[in-house]
């Protein structure tokens, strides 16, 4: 398991939905820390995500990370 932060979580889901993402302490808010399966899609995202600054692409451009329609 990876530790992610709450923004790397929030891009993991929008652009990897099956990738398991486990949070602990949900009850206590903020003693809680975001864990990530170790598939190779989800490290390669995170690799490129942490690289650019935690900022995601939406406008308009295609990228391997695009959802297929």
């Amino acid at each position: 398991m990876i530790s992610i932060n709450k923004s790397e979580a929030k891009a993991i889901r929008e652009h990897l939905p099956k990738v398991h993402i486990v949070r602990t302490m949900k009850q206590k808010s903020k003693r809680g820390h975001y864990f990530c399966e170790e598939s190779r899609q989800a490290i390669k995202f995170l690799e490129d995500f942490r690289s650019r600054g935690n900022t995601v692409e939406k406008a308009g451009g295609e990228n391997r990370f695009s959802k297929k329609a």
